[in-house]
């Protein structure tokens, strides 16, 4: 694991709980962000530096959930890989997929990728115009909150109770009123099975503890539906 002071607000994620929260596998967060055999990573994660280390940091998972996104609606990393490089070298990008930048140009950016890419030609016949791929982007980008150009939070969609944010508890989703993580109280409610006893022992009101189960479970169907469709 890196060290202390360079996870320090940046978050830390092993790849399954990276997979876990994006509703992707561990190979494929491996893969996007280490390599696998001849295939190079889409980009340098934050502790690739680190030696034996395979944990992601809050900038990474997002950039991953992107690329789970695209990967969705049948773009191909040959296409996404390409597009990175657009971002960085012709719009000046430093962190692609992630920034403000790419949700106001991804669309065009996108746009050129499929250009580039023969094996997009199916899709780009089917969802012609870079209006779609802008929508994608949006899709991707939209319960994300911003610092300037740069990703500071992920507050999920329809979990408005719960924040991702690496500032806080190395980016371990919490109740962000409460700052307790949802994790440990659905670990408590599965061994307990009483959410009154969880508000008062947390000292939290009902509707927190609830939050927190429902987003746990969330989770816990998504990886289902993910363990059925293999890892490919």
């Amino acid at each position: 694991m890196p060290l202390d002071n360079e996870i320090i607000g940046f978050g830390v994620y092993t790849p399954r709980e990276a997979a876990r929260l994006i509703g992707s596998t561990p190979q494929r967060v491996l893969r996007w962000t280490r390599g696998s055999g001849p295939s190079s990573p889409l980009w340098t994660a934050r502790y690739q530096f680190v030696e034996d280390s395979t944990e992601i940091s809050f900038v990474d998972l997002v950039e991953l959930r992107v690329v789970e996104a695209l990967k969705a609606v049948g773009i191909s990393i040959q296409a996404i890989r390409f597009a990175i490089s657009v971002a960085q070298q012709k719009y000046g990008i430093e962190r692609p997929l992630s920034s403000q930048g790419f949700r106001t140009d991804g669309g065009e950016i996108l746009m050129e990728a499929v250009e580039g890419d023969g094996d997009f030609v199916s899709l780009s016949r089917k969802r012609p115009g870079q209006k779609v791929f802008r929508d994608i982007v949006l899709q991707s980008l939209k319960d994300l909150e911003y610092e300037g150009d740069f990703v500071a939070r992920w507050r999920p969609h329809l979990h408005s109770k719960v924040v991702i944010d690496p500032a806080r508890a190395f980016g371990d989703p919490l109740l962000d009123e409460y700052g307790i993580s949802t994790s440990m109280l659905f670990n408590e409610y599965k061994s307990f099975n009483d959410i009154e006893y969880l508000s008062k022992i947390y000292e939290i009101p009902k509707n927190e503890v609830t939050a927190a189960i429902g987003f746990e479970n969330a989770l816990e169907e998504q990886a289902q539906v993910k363990d059925g469709q293999g890892i490919i």
